[in-house]
């Protein structure tokens, strides 16, 4: 019960900010609207696929491969929006501090492939959570749009954090650490469309 309701309120909070973003696309044309709606519309889709799903078998799916190939275009929409919004001084920025992205990254395929042998599903994961770390930590370092890469960086930590909870499945109950992992990914979701905004020079 407690993780349907966990989704339908992130289902809700990223329609919501899908809306949002396509009125504010309809009303200025920027790409980073377009971009930031895609995202948060293909996040929704995935959610709702999995919700339902929840709600008709009272399970979660065996396969995974809706939700994951939705969620994988979300942060491929994300990623253009980081590269959209970067500039080419920005991109062409480097730091010691960037390679944090794909060690963490290499450590945690790792340990999804010890806990959850799906090889390639763990390396597209952890590819893509790596990509979005190198352009946020690149960001934070040279110093602009610092609220949008902090908000990245955080929806990063705050999905590998519920990956990692989920190896070990505590119960469908509020003592499970998952769920208060995902409230907060919840949040970060939520903060992500003032933050990119600011960034767009909204």
């Amino acid at each position: 019960m407690i993780e349907i309701i966990d989704n339908s309120a992130q289902f809700v909070s990223t329609l919501a900010c899908c809306g949002v973003s396509a009125a504010l696309y309809y009303k200025r044309r920027g790409a980073e609207h377009f971009l930031l709606a895609c995202f948060y519309g293909c996040f929704a889709l995935g959610l709702l696929y999995w919700t339902l799903y929840l709600v008709l078998y009272e399970t979660t799916p065996g396969t995974f491969y809706v939700s994951e190939i939705v969620w994988i275009s979300s942060c491929i929409f994300l990623y253009l929006l980081q590269y959209t919004l970067a500039g080419p001084a920005e991109r062409a920025h480097r730091c010691g501090a960037m390679w944090l992205a794909p060690a963490l990254g290499a450590a945690m395929f790792a340990l999804y492939c010890v806990f959850a042998p799906n090889i390639p599903a763990n390396l597209l994961r952890c590819c893509v959570m790596s990509a979005l770390a190198w352009n946020a930590i690149r960001g934070l370092a040279f110093g602009a749009r610092r609220r949008f890469h902090a908000a990245v960086l955080a929806f990063v930590c705050a999905e590998y954090a519920l990956w990692a909870s989920s190896i070990t499945w505590l119960g469908d109950t509020l003592a499970n650490p998952y769920f208060w992992i995902d409230f907060v990914l919840t949040g970060i979701l939520i903060a992500l469309l003032p933050a990119a905004g600011k960034g767009a020079g909204a």
